[in-house]
């Protein structure tokens, strides 16, 4: 999946126009509502959608877009 169309994706999950994100934006802190239940969305996506298994621990590091995106291009 390209950086486009993963921001895209993010953006639909965290309920946030992708115009406004890249992959430098904090995903926690552009998201309309962030809760647990964002954040299972995002693991799930990751895994369902990238193909990766992520831990909690690897996705708590994670800050930014651009970190998550990285985590799927192992």
């Amino acid at each position: 999946m390209n950086e486009r169309e993963f921001i895209y994706e993010i953006a639909e999950i965290i309920e946030a126009e992708p115009e406004s994100l890249s992959l430098a934006s904090d995903f926690r802190e552009k998201a309309d509502f962030w809760s647990s239940l964002v954040g299972f969305a995002l693991l799930t996506f990751i895994e369902e959608r990238c193909g990766m298994v992520l831990s909690v621990d690897d996705f708590m590091a994670c800050v930014t877009i651009g970190d998550l995106h990285a985590k799927t291009r192992r």
